[in-house]
């Protein structure tokens, strides 16, 4: 564990004189519990990721859902952070400014379905990179794709300039529309769209992402309710508030974090390549079903075997829980 955490540290001095991967988050925050622990992580990896939007989507309470957002964000402070040394972090003032409200009800896009997510999602997309290296904005989907779908009907020119990452399954199930829309977009319009699609139908077939929590190591402190008991809970105002999962009970679960696990593991471990996803990595590993057709569209790699596909990210879970343990660690400095 030693010689891992030295990798680590040598890693992430390497990767901090990088520009942070652009990021925009869509989230149905809300309902479980497990988006605003992700939403907790994207705050502690800011200096990572230039989190550039975050905006809700339709789920329970989706009509003051952008009011909730800030709420959470707030409870996280941040700024305790900054001020111990860390203040490469996004700032809670900064973070506040980036939230925007989606859609309310799910269903395919159309005329006068815009929304200010949708259109900051649109603005963002066609902006320059803030590092002048052309790249593209990374659209992470922690729910359903409805405002994303409304975005490329709205531009479909911004298809070009983004890359997806959608976490599938229950949250395909909740606005199927509008993600049967994405992929029919892309089979007439737009066959190079950039799209990991992480849970494919039927729901539970596959579900790479439940590999953040499901399997791996999960003695002692990296259990679900331990890791929380042991390094979040007594690590200030911010760990006293972190909330726990509904479904598994009482669980660190952030269903929704190897969207960013995706992005943080070639810089923080050197595992993986932004470019291939059929590479291993913190987020995942898949497979392209359509290569042909769909180059840049990715799936689980063994649709129909669970197991097999959450195994790709539960491989790395100590890795990805001792770091992220580190960061708790820093409220205490």
């Amino acid at each position: 564990m030693l010689f891992r955490y030295f990798v680590f540290v040598a890693l992430t001095v390497s990767a901090a004189a990088q520009p942070a991967e652009r990021v925009f988050v869509s989230t149905d925050l809300g309902g479980d519990p497990d988006d605003i622990q992700s939403l907790y992580r994207l705050l502690h990896y800011s200096d990572h990721m230039g989190v550039e939007g975050i905006i809700s989507s339709p789920g329970p309470g989706a009509e003051n859902a952008a009011e909730k957002i800030r709420r959470w964000i707030r409870e996280v402070r941040v700024d305790e952070l900054r001020a111990k040394g860390h203040n490469e972090l996004l700032s809670e003032a900064a973070a506040l400014a980036l939230v925007r409200q989606g859609l309310t009800e799910p269903g395919a896009p159309a005329e006068g379905r815009s929304t200010e997510g949708s259109r900051f999602l649109i603005d963002r997309a066609l902006a320059q990179d803030p590092a002048g290296l052309g790249r593209p904005l990374w659209v992470q989907v922690w729910g359903s794709m409805t405002d994303v779908a409304q975005a490329l009907h709205d531009a479909p020119e911004i298809a070009g300039r983004i890359r997806i990452y959608s976490i599938g399954s229950s949250n395909t199930v909740a606005d199927p529309a509008a993600r049967d829309w994405i992929y029919a977009f892309m089979r007439t319009q737009a066959p190079e769209l950039w799209w990991i699609e992480n849970g494919v139908l039927p729901r539970r077939s596959s579900d790479t992402f439940r590999g953040v929590y499901q399997g791996g190591v999960q003695d002692g402190e990296w259990g679900n309710q331990e890791f929380v008991r042991v390094n979040i809970r007594g690590h200030g105002p911010a760990g006293d508030a972190f909330p726990v999962a509904t479904s598994p009970r009482d669980t660190l679960k952030e269903g929704d974090s190897p969207a960013m696990l995706y992005l943080l593991s070639p810089r923080i471990a050197g595992v993986g390549d932004l470019d291939d996803p059929t590479q291993p990595s913190w987020g995942g590993r898949f497979q392209r079903p359509e290569p042909e057709n769909f180059p840049n569209y990715f799936i689980d790699l063994e649709p129909g075997d669970p197991e097999k596909c959450q195994q790709t990210v539960s491989r790395w879970r100590v890795d990805f829980l001792s770091h992220w343990k580190a960061r708790w660690d820093w409220y205490l400095e």
